[in-house]
């Protein structure tokens, strides 16, 4: 269900540059058909341009989609085992040799640089934000070190980064790619898989049409057929306005009255 979303959203923004470019460009050119091409032309245009800016900032960790997954599956299974602390030691302790081992987190002692680096794991699921940052914060002041590591499974607050930048000590917060990336890779080491993400089921035609003619797709479909009617009282009605319309009023009695993509659900369970 959220390809189906994800793909929905794709067409609506498509959908959205496409009427943008025909509101003008069917000003300026007589020909339907043609204003029709240009319009795809040039909404493409820009949906693509704007796709792949996107997807480059999606894959500025520089991962493979390969790896990407191995990094979601390592996440899950260091937060499934008992004691992921002791992985990350032997990590660290294949450059430095000075570690102190605590609970949740591992000092390294630089001594030739005078330095100690705190490396804390978080492994919760919600995400770093603010108040954890400051919960984390508290657990680790006290070793004094000159910079703080802090692996995370994401940030999910705007502007921690910069709030962060409020303390004494260094900060560098990594998210689940960009340990796998800086850490594991960089060392060389890497967690054992033992659990893995259920892989979503590839999107068919049958999810298409169940999607599409659900009961709460009804609502949509009749309004944007009363908008079409309700324009037709200011611009004359073309055939094309009819058949759209009749299009989606026959979508809104479907998707109201067809048991087969609505399944019926007892309320009372127990």
């Amino acid at each position: 269900m959220r390809k189906l979303n994800l793909f929905f959203q794709e067409v609506v923004k498509f959908l959205l540059w496409y009427l943008l470019f025909y509101v003008w460009i069917r000003y300026f050119v007589r020909d339907f058909w043609l204003a029709i091409l240009l319009s795809l032309l040039s909404g493409g245009a820009v949906y693509s341009i704007l796709f792949l800016i996107k997807r480059k900032k999606q894959n500025k960790t520089g991962l493979k989609l390969k790896e990407k997954e191995d990094a979601e599956n390592m996440f899950l299974s260091l937060a499934c085992e008992g004691n992921p602390i002791d992985f990350f030691v032997k990590l660290a302790s294949k450059k430095h040799p000075d570690i102190t081992k605590h609970k949740n987190y591992l000092v390294i002692n630089h001594t030739q640089e005078k330095v100690k680096t705190v490396l804390y794991i978080d492994l919760s699921f919600v995400g770093l934000n603010s108040a954890r940052f400051m919960e984390i914060y508290g657990k680790v002041k006290k070793e004094m070190a000159t910079k703080i590591v802090i692996c995370c499974k994401e940030i999910v607050e705007r502007g921690l980064l910069s709030f962060c930048q409020n303390f004494e000590e260094k900060f560098v917060i990594l998210d689940e790619y960009e340990t796998y990336q800086k850490l594991y890779k960089f060392y060389d080491y890497f967690p054992k898989i033992t659990h893995k993400y259920q892989a979503e089921k590839h999107l068919t035609f049958k999810d298409f049409v169940a999607y599409s003619f659900n009961k709460k797709r009804t609502k949509g479909y009749l309004l944007s057929a009363l908008v079409l009617l309700i324009s037709s009282l200011f611009v004359r009605m073309s055939i094309y306005y009819c058949i759209i319309a009749s299009l989606l009023v026959i979508f809104a009695i479907i998707s109201q009255f067809n048991s087969h993509y609505n399944p019926k659900t007892n309320e009372e369970v127990l």
